[in-house]
């Protein structure tokens, strides 16, 4: 099993050297993991400019030979707001040889969807905006997998200690998953919200059936880890969860192209 969503000290709000990640990842029995660094491109998000990808592939390149034969470690980024900055995308994805890309929206319509700005007008417009987004980003955005898929869930609880119920959003959640399926891309189990007090991961057993339903068969799972103890955690959970949405394997990446499944 692979954690396809880990971050180091190349992210902004990580500290974690890559070494430290791949002995947790080790650890906890997995195979690999991918490194997936932040980059933002609003000129307030502290991520933007902050990852220096020649220092992440030397990094990298070190990590790969002294792991060599026991861990497989993925050059991985985590781009957000793809579809608003697609020539920038473009370019970084162009100049290094990543080996997989998440899309996140973590922006919504200029905000900080992770603040309190993000909910200043209630917890349903943010709901709301934020689907809205995610539908542009699954349509128009460059990913390999969609991360957090409902991160807004997390973002409310966060901020509110509140989750509103996902099926008043249906018609976006839905347009949104059709069109991860219908470009050939996958979704992630992201396990963080399991850590942070929230009953099930981003997505729940609710968005991961209307994905199957809807023909989606490329599924990871992700602890979007910025500290050690976290790499791999919860996957039990969410192989449970995958199962009991119609799903009997995941997906193995590697540059950029699915190359093999894992059974669940």
């Amino acid at each position: 099993m692979f954690d396809l969503h880990v971050h180091s000290h190349h992210s902004c709000d990580a500290h974690a050297t890559m070494t430290s990640m791949a002995q947790a990842a080790h650890a906890a029995g997995l195979e690999g993991l991918a490194f997936t660094e932040h980059v933002e491109w609003f000129p307030e998000d502290e991520a933007t400019g902050f990852l220096n990808c020649a220092a992440y592939f030397a990094e990298l390149t070190a990590l790969r030979e002294q792991w060599q034969g026991r861990l497989e470690a993925l050059a991985g980024v985590e781009i957000g707001s793809t579809h608003l900055f697609p020539e920038e995308t473009r370019a970084l994805l162009a100049a290094w040889p990543w080996d997989y890309v998440l899309g996140s929206a973590h922006w919504v319509e200029g905000v900080p969807g992770w603040l309190p700005a993000g909910f200043a007008d209630g917890i349903q417009a943010a709901y709301a905006r934020y689907f809205r987004e995610l539908v542009r980003l699954a349509r128009e955005g460059e990913y390999d997998v969609l991360a957090h898929f409902d991160l807004v869930r997390r973002d409310s609880w966060a901020q509110l200690q509140q989750t509103l119920p996902l099926e008043g959003f249906a018609a976006d959640i839905d347009a949104a998953l059709q069109a991860v399926v219908a470009r050939g891309k996958g979704l992630e189990i992201n396990t963080s919200p399991l850590g942070n007090g929230l009953a099930e991961p981003c997505p729940g057993l609710y968005i991961l059936r209307r994905y199957r339903a809807l023909g989606g068969e490329t599924l990871v799972f992700g602890s979007d880890a910025h500290q050690t103890p976290r790499v791999g955690q919860h996957f039990e959970k969410a192989r449970q969860l995958a199962l009991a949405a119609g799903f009997t394997r995941l997906a193995r990446y590697r540059e950029r192209q699915v190359v093999g499944w894992i059974p669940l």
